[in-house]
């Protein structure tokens, strides 16, 4: 039996255990929700969500969301949280060596924005070194090898983005 949506794009939901959200759109049986700082597949059977009443004009609602989706789209807003669609609300599980030690399970969505995260400390630090009075080119050139090699560490959680733009780039044959 396929399930239908009970709640339009843009509307406002609590729920039950995540809290307020916007519905963002909708991926197979699932709303995609943004709730603050994570994104969310929640299932269109799910029973604890319940539509938030505003005092917000509907058509303002609408115009806001567009123009969201709209930024969104040219890079200027992380609509996504640049996450790949393929794996929206999975998990990243942390298996210990030993049997009497539980697993750990870290939202996907809270993963790559702690990797995002990274990127972007690195971003700040290398315009840092790139703009600093004091430090020589050879100093400049010796601490962006450090960042690159970082980059290139970093390249394994390339298969979370959704767009190549945003993938790591370490130091390859190109350099």
């Amino acid at each position: 039996m396929i399930t239908k949506p009970q709640f339009s794009v843009g509307s406002l939901i609590q729920h039950a255990h995540l809290g307020i959200g916007r519905i963002a759109g909708y991926s197979g049986e699932f709303y995609v929700i943004h709730f603050k700082g994570d994104v969310r597949n929640v299932p269109f059977s799910y029973q604890e969500m319940k539509p938030l009443e505003t005092t917000e004009d509907p058509e303002l609602q609408r115009i806001k969301l567009a123009v969201r989706e709209v930024l969104g789209d040219f890079g200027w807003i992380e609509s996504d949280l640049e996450v790949s669609k393929r794996w929206l609300g999975g998990v990243v599980r942390l298996i210990p060596g030993k049997d009497d030690i539980q697993p750990k399970d870290i939202p996907i969505e809270s993963f790559i924005k702690k990797v995002i995260g990274v990127r972007e400390k690195l971003r700040v630090l290398e315009q840092k070194i790139n703009n600093h009075a004091v430090l020589d080119a050879a100093d400049k050139v010796e601490l962006q090898g450090y960042i690159t090699r970082c980059y290139g560490s970093l390249t394994t959680f390339n298969a979370l983005f959704s767009d190549k733009a945003s993938n790591f780039v370490g130091s390859g044959s190109a350099e």
